[in-house]
């Protein structure tokens, strides 16, 4: 999707755009909490880094479906793409897309673009990208469908899968209401790939013991 975003967006604002789309790839976060990640805004998704701990991403109530306070794993993908941006320049929004008026030579507005509007210029990346994520029925007459945001999102968790993330894990990541949402769609049962990982955890806890003295 990276190479279609300066015909949609224009070379000016490409750069902007595409930091967007690997936030949305690395994050697991859905787009209009990307939005909402700040680097110093109170009631807003923020990255902390703390001595001697794990780098987290803290969420307010007000941006959780269940509307209660969270910190969640920060992503080393995401952290990765954060720590782009230069420690004197950390305030204010971290993604900031750029307007598509430089496109077209015009003066821009200073007011950001919302999720919504944000949403169906990435659909139109990926229409453009050619990125077909379910083909079109003739029957019904439903057209093509290409990679939008949630697809996006939905790829970061397939690669957590692949990389052999814990099913548990990716439920926390992703922030599922419910198990049954990650169970169906990264927790296939796979049966060889949990029979690896069960022998793997065991015979490291068995190999842990065996080195403790008796006794």
């Amino acid at each position: 999707m990276l190479d279609a975003t300066a015909g949609v967006v224009g070379s000016e604002a490409a750069d902007s755009w595409n930091y967007v789309l690997r936030g949305l790839w690395t994050s697991a976060l859905r787009l209009d909490e990307l939005m909402h990640v700040s680097w110093d805004k109170p009631g807003t998704i923020r990255p902390l880094w703390q001595a001697g701990k794990h780098p987290v991403l803290d969420i307010p109530a007000a941006m959780q479906k269940n509307d209660t306070e969270e910190s969640i794993p920060l992503h080393p993908w995401f952290e990765a793409v954060l720590l782009e941006i230069q420690e004197g320049q950390r305030s204010g929004w971290v993604f900031n897309p750029a307007s598509l008026q430089l496109k077209l030579g015009r003066r821009t507005e200073p007011r950001r673009p919302d999720a919504e509007w944000v949403g169906k210029v990435i659909a139109r990346i990926g229409e453009a990208a050619g990125i077909e994520v379910e083909p079109a029925d003739e029957r019904t007459g439903r057209p093509t469908k290409y990679a939008t945001a949630h697809d996006l999102r939905r790829s970061c968790g397939d690669r957590l899968r692949e990389a052999g993330v814990p099913p548990l894990v990716i439920c926390r990541v992703m922030r599922h209401a419910s198990w049954e949402t990650t169970r169906k769609h990264y927790a296939p049962g796979n049966v060889q790939s949990d029979a690896e990982v069960l022998r793997s955890v065991l015979a490291e806890k068995e190999k842990s013991a065996a080195t403790k003295p008796a006794g």
